[in-house]
């Protein structure tokens, strides 16, 4: 029978790497990017005074003696009035005193009463009502237009490129494998 032995030869294989890195550019435009408006707010006054349209001294100057003729008339017809009453009242009074004989009461006692009259003192400040005034009302207008800031943002303001990177393993050195069988004392390996 014939005895065989086995060689075998081999070797790894071995691979290589081809590699490309990959590259990110980034280009921002900030300036560009964006556009912006902007309005300032206005205010507009539109005013208008008070006016002075009379002043009325129509009851300061009737009270110290200046009212217009109608007024004065007036005035004197009332005082006039008023006085003949007063005077009348006193007639019917002094009658009454002389009728009354035993209250003793002489014409020289009535003479001398009205010869020498009681005074009544008053101390009055005129005038005692104010002049009357007549204004009209002022106003003020406002009109108020808004101010407003719009910004316009472009769409791609910042521009990314990118470029992928690329790994390509790829075969060096193939492995191998080499078997052969020997038949036993046909090779022999000294080796010393």
């Amino acid at each position: 029978m014939q005895i065989y032995t086995l060689d075998i030869r081999f070797s790894f294989g071995e691979l290589g790497i081809n590699y490309k890195k990959g590259n990110m550019n980034i280009k921002g435009d900030i300036t560009g990017g964006f556009d912006l408006k902007k309005s300032q707010p206005e205010l507009q006054l539109n005013i208008e005074y008070p006016k002075l349209e009379k002043i009325d001294f129509k009851a300061p100057f009737s009270e110290i003696g200046l009212a217009d003729m109608p007024t004065l008339s007036r005035q004197w017809f009332y005082g006039a009035q008023d006085l003949t009453w007063q005077a009348v009242e006193k007639i019917v009074r002094e009658g009454d005193e002389l009728g009354a004989i035993e209250k003793g009461i002489s014409i020289s006692n009535l003479a001398e009463e009205s010869a020498f009259p009681e005074k009544d003192y008053n101390v009055d400040l005129i005038p005692k009502s104010p002049p009357e005034i007549f204004f009209s009302e002022g106003r003020v207008d406002t009109n108020l237009k808004e101010g407003y800031v719009k910004v316009d943002v472009a769409p791609f303001p910042v521009d990314v490129s990118y470029e992928y990177g690329e790994v390509k393993p790829f075969l060096e050195k193939p492995p191998y494998i080499k078997i052969t069988p020997v038949k036993v004392g046909q090779y022999i390996d000294i080796r010393r």
